[in-house]
């Protein structure tokens, strides 16, 4: 389906570009180390493929880095779903303590002193001012480019694959009763496999699970 995307930022190849230009920069990190790619890596569908997610200065987090695919069908953000935009989901890693651990005028000053950057700000904003709700706007942007799209099951659904027996006897598996799949990530119907909503799988956790400390 057609994403819902904020009037106040619309995709453009100008901001998109923008976006991607700053998801690799390791400027956005206090000491210029660690870039979003850094945890959010490319080859593993911009996750992160450990339990536990480490900032520049060596401290290990509570939480790993979430995929990032689709998130332009996505209504919250975090695994405690406490942002209700990327557009404020994307500012709190920079200057998280255990993240990037920076400051957004150490970030802003670095990235002003780019002559490329100017260029990248002036075709995508209409200025060369570098700001806080713009680099948040165009690394949504970018953000929301990321689309899955291409999978055996994506071929599937539009009629051009067909399952293996094994594929076909774990589709059957996901969609019934027994697996139990189904409930909260939806049906063949649902390209997106989620409902976007939490649910209560039985396991344990408390708030510490989610970075609040260790409050249950």
């Amino acid at each position: 389906p057609e994403p819902t995307l904020p009037l106040d930022n619309e995709l453009s190849e100008e901001g998109v570009l923008l976006g991607r230009h700053l998801f690799y920069d390791v400027r956005l990190s206090g000491d210029n180390t660690q870039s979003c790619n850094s945890c959010h890596r490319q080859e593993s569908n911009f996750a992160e493929p450990t339990a536990y997610s480490t900032g520049i200065d060596g401290v290990e987090g509570d939480i790993n880095a979430m995929v990032l695919s689709n998130l332009a069908w996505q209504d919250f953000f975090f695994w405690d779903g406490r942002d209700g935009s990327l557009e404020d989901q994307v500012k709190e890693p920079i200057v998280n303590p255990i993240e990037m651990h920076s400051e957004w005028p150490d970030v802003i000053d670095k990235i002003e002193q780019d002559l490329i950057y100017n260029e990248l700000f002036l075709k995508a904003f209409g200025t060369t001012e570098v700001s806080k709700e713009n680099v948040a706007k165009s690394l949504s942007q970018f953000i929301r480019t990321l689309v899955s799209g291409t999978s055996s099951f994506d071929a599937y659904v539009d009629g051009n694959y067909s399952f293996t027996p094994s594929e076909q006897k774990g589709f059957d598996l996901f969609n019934g009763e027994k697996g139990d799949c189904f409930h909260c990530h939806g049906s063949n119907n649902n390209p997106l496999w989620t409902d976007n909503a939490f649910h209560n799988n039985g396991l344990d956790t408390t708030f510490q699970d989610l970075g609040f400390g260790a409050v249950t």
